[in-house]
């Protein structure tokens, strides 16, 4: 049960240093027109786009909620923002570390006292700052067993639930030896989504809203957007036929399996966003490096950006030729999918969401969001 949540690290700053230098297009060239006729193109059927410049959100959409329904694609329609997710889990975790309640180099032998002796010893030493980078050794994913096994030890009380998957998984050898190398893991992100829960004792969704999404003037949900009812976007996957509404992630083995990941995993890939919301996001992590806001410290700012192996807190990292430092991530949950740049010395970033999921449109999507962030001379 492999579910793509994923980084996107050669081709999307590739991309981004072959833009440079292009120059300013045309002041009549507007984000709608450029949305929109990538959306042609692409014939991906919705999307959403944000480009923070200096201190403007702008936003444009293109396309319908769903293939073969006439509503239309909306300015605050909410999008499912898989591993985008884990940058702000670390927002969260940066909080709690300024709130003392824990340390970034606090490990799980000190946080979890009580399973010294149930986990694996090798995980003991295991720090915050590991988790946040994947570098703790886990697996990436559940694997079908793990699903079945866990299905049997769900109870419905969110903190139980999740307390009782993280161990599950603290059981397991790891992949490999924990600090030694970037080994992409969802599982990291439960057990750091678990880390908050234990010292903020509420769940995990209840401490984003309170410690991310309020201070930050944003609104979001869990789940998928269509779980709302109403008119919303709707994911899709490609078919022969073209695009298919679809409820779930055809990864996995059926819904069941699939809703038990998004639960277990919501810390990794579980936020639904609109646009404006993810352009405020965007905005206060430009803030931050550049020492501007009091939502947390510049330090905490410059950490979670600083990497190792590549990937910081929740971001890939690389240095690109005139652009300098870019913070990168891709995320899906099987049947949405968004790119999101940050190039701080642009005092610019950008995010292409859309209700669809294939490797040609992430391929073309990653390419757009370049092109979009590139839409300025390099200073």
């Amino acid at each position: 049960m492999q579910v793509k949540n994923v980084v996107g690290m050669v081709v999307f700053c590739a991309v981004l240093a072959a833009c440079g230098g292009k120059g300013a297009p045309a002041p009549a060239d507007t984000l709608n027109d450029k949305v929109e006729r990538f959306r042609l193109a692409s014939g991906v059927p919705g999307l959403a786009v944000v480009v923070v410049d200096g201190d403007h959100i702008d936003v444009a959409t293109s396309g319908v909620q769903k293939a073969g329904a006439p509503a239309l694609i909306g300015r605050d329609d909410r999008f499912q923002m898989g591993s985008l997710t884990k940058a702000m889990t670390a927002s969260l975790i940066a909080r709690l570390v300024e709130q003392h309640k824990l340390r970034w180099d606090s490990t799980l032998a000190e946080l979890f006292p009580a399973w010294r002796d149930k986990m694996r010893p090798e995980y003991l030493g295991v720090t915050v700052a590991q988790l946040l980078r994947h570098r703790a050794g886990l697996v990436r994913d559940f694997s079908d067993d793990d699903a079945v096994g866990l299905q049997q030890v769900v109870t419905g009380d969110p903190l139980q639930d999740r307390t009782a998957m993280g161990l599950w998984f603290l059981q397991k050898p790891p992949q490999s030896a924990p600090g030694s190398t970037m080994l992409y893991s969802n599982i990291g992100y439960l057990i750091a989504g678990l880390i908050a829960e234990s010292v903020g004792h509420a769940p995990y969704e209840q401490l984003l809203a309170q410690e991310v999404l309020q201070p930050l003037q944003m609104q979001g949900a869990f789940g998928l957007p269509e779980d709302a009812g109403g008119q919303t976007p709707v994911g899709h996957i490609s078919t022969a036929q073209g695009w298919q509404a679809a409820r779930f992630n055809p990864a996995m083995q059926d819904e069941t399996q699939f809703r038990l990941w998004l639960f277990a995993v919501s810390a990794a890939g579980g936020l639904d966003l609109s646009a404006p919301d993810y352009g405020r996001f965007l905005l206060e992590q430009l803030h931050g490096l550049q020492g501007r806001s009091t939502y947390l410290t510049q330090a905490d700012f410059q950490l979670m950006h600083t990497p190792v192996d590549g990937y910081a807190f929740g971001w890939g990292i690389s240095d690109v030729p005139k652009y300098g430092t870019v913070s990168y991530h891709t995320g899906t949950a099987g049947t949405y999918f968004t790119a999101s740049l940050l190039v701080p010395s642009q005092n610019r970033a950008v995010a292409v969401m859309c209700n669809c999921e294939s490797a040609d449109a992430e391929a073309k999507i990653s390419e757009f969001a370049n092109t979009l962030a590139a839409a300025v001379p390099p200073k």
